[in-house]
């Protein structure tokens, strides 16, 4: 509150200070409250004393950085419903735009593959809609424009007041005011997030610069969030040695695929291979080789499979390829090329490296029990599955094991 003589007087008191809401003839029985932003000043008006309450100029950007603030908080929660952080980097650049208003905004991470680069992800364009950036790559520090800093943490916040402004292919559409701040996952530098005002050439106020590093935070924060969250996903569904799926992750694809054949009435096969000779490998080269043999058949059945088919690794040397829409006959026929591929690189008389399999079929479940029966109990029927599959395994084993060329030493091996 400023306190004036009252002799002065209120009219060169207030020119300049603000918007004058109200001038009041002075009661000094009265107890005025006014709340932050707003000043009273004592004076005289028209010869009799007065106060005037005044609005201080810079009030409607308090206002207006507290509904930000408001609305960041609504954004943040919205943000944390996102599943990916492909969907974070969506929802945060449109809410950017159609809730905090600002103009161009676009997220970029440092390529993982090549750290020198960064990758787009999604960004307004330069009509203000919505745009899809994936894909675009650019160089990641741009010499001379943003300080060695900015990428160590040491930075907040890069402002630009005349920056050339760029489309997400790097060409120059005019010049605005820009800021740009880091994204941070806790331990080390992974993208940034970038906005200007191309669209209203409106100055950014250090309250509005402030209300983009809260957000920009929140999106870090997510982003790693939700990283932290899709790699905890994958070594809970994925085998380390091959990459593949382990059993748990196959057996549940398995039995969402046959849920998908009662909807469909489409085919489903499946197949059990065993690696043979892996016991030779690990006694004759270590351990080592034998996971690199696991690794070199894991690697054939991905590449022989389509990409509709699951490959996953549910034992020590065994593996389960399912295959939806797709029959018996022509599993069979995709193994024999596996095999083919595994022996061709054996040299003449040493032991060939294979795969014992055996194929089981949905149909076969159902001349065993009535389809009905069997899509009531999935569980009964993917042991069906796997039982059948199994018997055949041991039989090829039995049978094609048997004939396959020996070395004349058994740790002769090519794999």
């Amino acid at each position: 509150m400023q306190n004036l003589p009252e002799a002065q007087d209120l009219r060169r008191s207030i020119k300049g200070q603000g918007q004058t809401l109200a001038v009041l003839g002075n009661s000094r029985s009265h107890t005025l409250h006014v709340q932050p932003g707003i000043s009273i000043v004592r004076g005289v008006w028209d010869g009799k004393p007065a106060v005037a309450i005044v609005a201080d100029r810079d009030a409607p950007l308090r206002e207006a950085y507290e509904i930000d603030l408001k609305s960041l908080h609504e954004i943040s929660f919205e943000l944390s419903l996102c599943q990916s952080v492909d969907e974070v980097c969506r929802e945060a650049v449109r809410l950017g735009r159609e809730t905090l208003g600002f103009d161009r905004l676009s997220i970029w991470f440092v390529d993982r593959k090549d750290p020198r680069m960064k990758v787009g992800t999604w960004g307004i364009d330069e009509k203000g809609n919505l745009r899809d950036e994936h894909g675009i790559r650019h160089p990641l520090v741009r010499k001379g424009a943003i300080p060695p800093a900015f990428y160590k943490g040491r930075v907040p916040l890069y402002f630009g007041s005349d920056d050339a402004c760029r489309d997400h292919q790097g060409r120059e559409v005019g010049r605005s005011s820009k800021l740009i701040a880091p994204l941070w996952d806790g331990h080390a530098f992974i993208g940034e997030f970038s906005v200007d005002n191309l669209l209203s050439q409106k100055d950014f106020s250090p309250e509005k610069r402030e209300v983009f590093v809260i957000f920009s935070r929140v999106v870090a924060n997510l982003v790693s969030l939700k990283r932290a969250e899709a790699e905890l996903k994958y070594l809970a569904s994925t085998d380390s040695l091959t990459g593949t799926v382990n059993r748990r992750t196959a057996l549940i694809i398995l039995e969402k695929h046959i849920a998908q054949c009662r909807r469909s009435g489409a085919p489903l096969a499946l197949c059990l291979a065993d690696l043979d000779g892996l016991k030779l490998v690990n006694d004759a080269y270590g351990h080592a080789a034998g996971d690199d043999y696991i690794r070199r058949v894991s690697s054939v059945l991905v590449g022989a499979v389509r990409g509709s088919d699951t490959v996953g690794r549910i034992g020590g040397d065994e593996f389960l390829v399912v295959f939806p829409d797709c029959r018996a006959n022509v599993v069979s026929g995709i193994m024999e090329k596996v095999n083919a591929e595994l022996a061709s690189g054996a040299e003449a008389g040493s032991y060939k490296p294979r795969l014992s399999w055996g194929v089981a079929a949905l149909g076969e479940v159902f001349d065993a029990v009535h389809p009905d029966a069997a899509y009531a109990d999935p569980q009964r029927c993917i042991d069906m599955l796997l039982e059948a599959a199994d018997q055949r395994m041991y039989e090829d084993k039995r049978t094609k094991g048997s004939a396959r060329p020996k070395a004349a030493s058994e740790a002769k091996l090519t794999i």
